[in-house]
């Protein structure tokens, strides 16, 4: 039998509520890129406090998993784009 871990909760504490939206936005949008790439889907990202910031997350194991993880990224750049005026996209290279 094969055990696979399915899902689990990280803590950035560089990431606290000491920011302003705008900065803690253009972090959250790194944050999440690196977690996709580590194959890590987020799936709740809890208020900033003064100890940083927990997001949960399930583990991606395939690429249609991880493509969903890039469309709600997208998602969520479409909405910070509007909100402060950024123009941050997703390159996605089709080989």
């Amino acid at each position: 039998m094969k055990a696979q871990v399915m899902s689990g909760q990280m803590v950035y504490k560089n990431l606290t509520a000491k920011f302003s939206d705008r900065e803690y936005a253009i972090m959250k949008v790194n944050l999440w890129m690196h977690m996709l790439n580590d194959r890590m889907k987020p799936t709740k990202w809890l208020k900033p406090n003064k100890n940083g910031t927990k997001v949960n997350f399930d583990y991606i194991h395939s690429q249609e998993e991880y493509d969903q993880g890039l469309g709600e990224l997208d998602v969520y750049l479409q909405e910070i784009n509007r909100q402060f005026g950024f123009d941050f996209s997703i390159n996605r290279d089709e080989k």
